[in-house]
């Protein structure tokens, strides 16, 4: 079983803001941990180093119009997006890159090269749309990866799992009138956090609908609220639904320490999610599954998420980094009224 790490040097030198918490030391804190870990050495690992995507490999995720604007505004030095999305000189090559990841990273597994993998990227993906950067993203690398299944692969039942803490706009709004993508999104709900969307009544329209499945928590939902979604709601689909592909927004925010977010998870608990959602591809997509980093920013947080999440793709034992702090109390009342309001929406569609 040959698993892939996609990581390239330039993406250490997109930077925003000073002080900004999507920073270069995400990726120099994580590397230098999985080295002093002996991950990097191992057999079964893959140090994949990416070339750049095409325009042509994005759209339709973003229009060609908005990628050359992104470029042209890299190549002049960058300059601002949103209040707290702004370019440098060197966005554009690394948001390049990181699609072009995306791309390799599922040819490599449908081709039978490798049999999972992880994308060590920044800039993340999930929030950009179709005409815009925002929430710190530029490209949708998730969305890209799941076109190109749809497109060159022709796969029609591709699972998307997000667990950022923050709800995936960008991934939602590309899949959202298709039925060959499910979009499965964790996090905290909307009406206390960024950026204000995901909420259970958006199930997608056309052909899409029910196919969008936000499960929106409550703050200090913590590690049970996610265990109980996945017992009662996420693996009873995917045993309906039976992906072709998983892809993973793996964002380690959800975690007690983060300072932008509020749902008291734990290392321990994120570990476990990323297990069962293994399982999931292990079961239904021959364990084709490709992890994309999305948010995660406190750096010690992020790097055992990571770690722990490469483990596990290897078929290593996880090393149990607990609890970093105090563990948070949880929200389980609130979290069984979710899933009663989940059966009763989707109830004629999805279970």
């Amino acid at each position: 079983m040959q698993t892939d790490l996609f990581f390239h040097k330039s993406f250490l030198s997109h930077s925003m803001s000073e002080g900004h918490p999507e920073r270069p030391e995400r990726l120099l804190y994580t590397m230098s941990l999985l080295q002093d870990q002996g991950i990097l050495d191992y057999d079964s690992l893959e140090i994949m180093e990416p070339t750049s995507a095409q325009p042509e490999d994005i759209h339709p995720v973003h229009s060609l119009e908005y990628l050359s604007m992104l470029k042209e505004k890299s190549q002049m030095g960058g300059g601002y997006f949103t209040l707290d999305t702004m370019a440098n000189e060197h966005t554009y090559t690394a948001a390049m890159l990181a699609a072009g990841a995306s791309v390799a990273g599922v040819d490599r597994q449908m081709s039978g090269a490798s049999q999972n993998g992880f994308v060590l990227c920044r800039p993340p993906g999930h929030h950009a749309e179709y005409e815009r950067a925002f929430g710190f993203c530029f490209i949708n690398n998730i969305g890209v990866a799941a076109m190109r299944l749809i497109r060159k692969w022709d796969l029609s039942r591709i699972m998307i799992i997000d667990y950022d803490a923050h709800h995936g706009n960008g991934t939602q709004n590309t899949f959202y009138s298709t039925d060959r993508v499910l979009y499965v999104g964790l996090h905290q709900n909307g009406r206390t956090l960024f950026p204000g969307s995901g909420f259970v009544d958006e199930m997608g329209v056309g052909q899409g609908q029910g196919y969008t499945l936000n499960l929106p928590l409550t703050p200090q939902a913590g590690d049970p609220t996610y265990h109980l979604l996945f017992d009662e709601i996420i693996e009873p689909l995917s045993e309906r639904y039976k992906p072709e592909f998983v892809l993973v927004s793996a964002g380690f925010d959800a975690h007690h320490r983060d300072s932008l977010t509020n749902l008291g998870m734990t290392l321990a608990g994120l570990a476990l999610i990323n297990e069962r959602i293994q399982s999931i591809a292990d079961e239904y997509s021959s364990g084709r599954s490709l992890y994309f980093l999305e948010g995660g920013y406190e750096l010690e947080v992020l790097g055992n998420g990571i770690l722990n999440v490469i483990q596990n793709l290897l078929g290593m034992e996880v090393t149990q980094y607990e609890s970093m702090g105090q563990e948070p109390r949880h929200c389980t009342d609130e979290s069984k009224e979710l899933v009663k309001l989940v059966r009763e929406r989707f109830g004629g569609i999805l279970f």
